[in-house]
């Protein structure tokens, strides 16, 4: 199950700027797919869901992605 916009923007904006985080989503064609190590330049600020874009940048080691807000099944901030 997919969280919320809503979600996502909470969990985004409590991860912060330059900590890094693993996404996981549904691609549009179906499938699964994660992102590992990803970082946030200035995750998006206000309490109000639309204050994040539809896809979300963030640089990864293979360099800039994106991924639909609409989409995320998690997101976990990575702890070292």
């Amino acid at each position: 199950m997919t969280l919320s916009i809503k979600e996502v923007t909470k969990i985004i904006q409590s991860i912060g700027p330059n900590k890094t985080f693993n996404v996981t989503f549904v691609k549009k064609d179906g499938s699964e797919r994660t992102f590992f190590g990803c970082t946030m330049d200035t995750p998006p600020q206000g309490s109000d869901p639309s204050s994040l874009p539809p896809a979300v940048p963030v640089k990864t080691v293979d360099g800039w992605r994106s991924f639909r807000t609409d989409s995320v099944l998690d997101i976990q901030e990575v702890v070292v």
